[in-house]
């Protein structure tokens, strides 16, 4: 079941001291900012995880040189703002800080969607920070679509341009139904 509520800290003050106590905690490794709402998310399933770390272990062996880098679950945007925290991030390993640990941008994210989330909710957000790729993975579904943004659109492609990878291995790496 998938439950959205939204309030304001003025109607509901002891909101702060939660997410004070999450932050305090370490708790808000994955929450996120949209555009000034902010939003509680639970850390992955099992097999969302193993996911996770294979495709993190197989785009490392596919980086060439020493330009690119794959980091889990990193920060792009603006804190307190807008931020999403994806799977997976390429990125050149310069990428300019909005403040210390956010990213201003990706070459590439990776998502896998957790239950209840929606496909492609995320595009608009990468777009306007500049990320060039998105690689959108479905695990209830079996499914990867891999996006390219292009001429201020997200079309689909069937290889990346950034790593030596396609969706159909990124379908074949999927844990049995």
């Amino acid at each position: 079941m998938s439950m959205m509520v939204q309030t304001s800290t003025d109607d509901a003050p002891e909101l702060l001291a939660r997410i004070e106590h999450r932050r305090a905690n370490g708790l808000d490794r994955y929450d996120e900012w949209w555009e000034g709402v902010y939003r509680i998310v639970t850390g992955p399933s099992r097999d969302h995880q193993r996911l996770l770390m294979a495709m993190a272990n197989l785009i490392q062996t596919r980086l060439t040189g020493d330009v690119l880098e794959v980091l889990p679950g990193i920060n792009i945007g603006l804190d307190k703002d807008d931020m999403r925290v994806p799977d997976l991030a390429v990125l050149p390993i310069d990428t300019p800080l909005t403040s210390p640990g956010f990213q201003s941008t990706a070459d590439l994210v990776v998502e896998i969607l957790s239950p209840g989330e929606r496909a492609g909710e995320k595009l608009p957000f990468y777009a306007r920070w500049g990320v060039s790729e998105y690689l959108e993975v479905d695990l209830n579904l079996r499914t990867a679509r891999w996006l390219q943004y292009t001429d201020g659109e997200w079309m689909p492609i069937d290889r990346s341009s950034i790593i030596d990878l396609s969706v159909a291995e990124v379908v074949a790496m999927l844990p049995p139904a």
